[in-house]
């Protein structure tokens, strides 16, 4: 159970990271493909309003499919698929498509570990586990500063997020492979 607790908190990490990232990302795109600060502050809002508009079809998902699943596959879609989309990006439009994927595609992470704690563990447990995936996926956070600004230095932009979307269909496919769903 632990193993599958460490995958979803590196979901929860990756979820934290792409909340912050485009600070570190908007000087370059907007060198590049000329997109604005502003443009980059609609995208977050769009990963935000992706994020709140599919907690209630992910709510109906933990119940009939499992977190396992749930997390799983929208990571995968969402998030890998969105780092991807986001790589290709020729300007606003492909940006804001990006964060509504990530967006969807992280929405499940918290709410399905808290899933997994509340049926899986004594309910004594459950605040120490929630806040213990809190403070470690807070580490998202500090990578998407200095070491994001530092790989896209070296690397550029576009392979960093490559990197990213492989990174997390990664951590997508170890939720699959590693998670188990409470018993029902």
């Amino acid at each position: 159970m632990y193993i599958s607790i460490a995958s979803l908190v590196g979901a929860y990490l990756l979820s934290q990271f792409y909340r912050t990232c485009l600070a570190v990302l908007t000087p370059v795109l907007g060198k590049e493909i000329g997109v604005t600060p502003g443009d980059l502050a609609v995208s977050l809002g769009l990963w935000y309003g992706a994020f709140a508009l599919i907690q209630v079809p992910i709510g109906e998902a933990l119940d009939r499919i499992g977190p396992r699943r749930t997390v799983g596959v929208l990571m995968a879609l969402g998030g890998g698929g969105g780092a991807a989309v986001f790589a290709m990006a020729q300007g606003p439009m492909g940006i804001h498509l990006a964060m509504i994927l990530i967006g969807a595609g992280c929405a499940p992470v918290l709410v399905g570990s808290y899933f997994i704690f509340a049926r899986s563990f004594k309910p004594a447990l459950f605040g120490t586990l929630a806040a213990s995936m809190i403070g470690a996926g807070s580490l998202g956070n500090l990578a998407g500063a200095a070491p994001l600004a530092a790989s896209i230095e070296a690397f550029g932009w576009r392979p960093t997020l490559w990197a990213l979307s492989a990174l997390t269909l990664l951590v997508a496919a170890l939720i699959l492979w590693l998670a188990r769903d409470p018993e029902r």
